[in-house]
């Protein structure tokens, strides 16, 4: 057999690189900080963002579009002890919040990070503005990657040529979706379903297709909030990891759900709730 000379292995190397491509990734975010530190992980990852597209949920610093809706949706008196249970848990957790999530979300390093690429951002009040929409079509993007509150329609999900669109939830699905998985979690005495899941996206909530999960173990100084943050960076993680091999192989990780039951939709807790939280676990905070 004879021995491959130089020439051979510089065109297999060639080869192999030209086979490799950078698919381009569109960022569909809110404009905080934990959301901005996922599109920073994947430049990081030397992927292919070429725009930003933050939607702000906020008016004037409150969330008053989540209120109508929750209001909608659940009548006042569910609502009022949601927003109680919220006052509560920040009188108590504000300060070792705060200090977990410094550590897990560097402000400086994000922002150089963004800053560095460059990438075009767009800023809209909803996905669905059709300025908003055309801007994102304009950028033509082969996968979207969602770390958003905000409702991401159809008409968006559509964009990619490649169709997909990779989300996250820091839970596990099927089990946990919705809202604030880590507490439901530890409030049915389950820590052991404490996690995060990479999906693909549908129109369903947190029901799409797995990329991947993982579980969380509770650090003695965790409380369900920042479970979720150290989720949202694993997340992230698997994000890049699996952008980068979409990129190098053409591949991407599906898992469809086998059953999703309708009772594993969780919302936001209540004072009630919160207060069972409190007496009967010893977890975290």
């Amino acid at each position: 057999m004879s021995k491959p000379n130089d020439r051979s292995v510089l065109n297999a190397d060639s080869n192999a690189e030209s086979a490799v491509r950078r698919h381009r990734v569109l960022m569909l975010i809110n404009p905080v900080l934990h959301c901005r530190a996922t599109c920073a992980r994947l430049i990081e990852a030397d992927l292919n963002v070429v725009g930003i597209v933050e939607a702000e949920t906020k008016t004037n610093g409150l969330p008053l579009v989540t209120f109508r809706r929750l209001l909608k949706k659940q009548g006042l008196v569910s609502t009022a002890s949601q927003v109680a249970a919220r006052f509560v848990y920040k009188a108590a957790n504000r300060r070792a919040d705060r200090r977990i999530y410094r550590q897990l979300f560097d402000r400086q390093h994000v922002e150089d990070v963004l800053r560095q690429q460059n990438a075009p951002v767009i800023q809209c009040r909803s996905y669905s503005e059709p300025a908003a929409r055309q801007a994102m079509a304009d950028l033509q993007p082969d996968v979207l990657v969602v770390h958003s509150q905000s409702w991401v329609p159809k008409k968006v999900r559509q964009l990619p040529a490649t169709g997909l669109v990779l989300g996250g939830h820091p839970g596990l699905t099927p089990f946990y979706r919705g809202s604030h998985s880590s507490f439901w979690a530890l409030l049915n005495q389950e820590p052991q379903m404490i996690g995060w899941t990479a999906f693909h996206v549908d129109k369903g909530v947190d029901t799409g297709d797995v990329i991947v999960q993982g579980r969380l173990e509770v650090q003695p100084d965790d409380s369900y909030m920042t479970l979720n943050w150290r989720g949202m960076s694993e997340i992230a993680k698997a994000q890049a990891g699996a952008i980068r091999e979409f990129d190098r192989t053409g591949r991407m990780p599906r898992r469809p759900h086998v059953c999703i039951p309708p009772e594993s939709d969780f919302g936001l807790p209540g004072l009630r709730q919160y207060l069972k939280y409190r007496s009967t676990q010893n977890l975290a905070r």
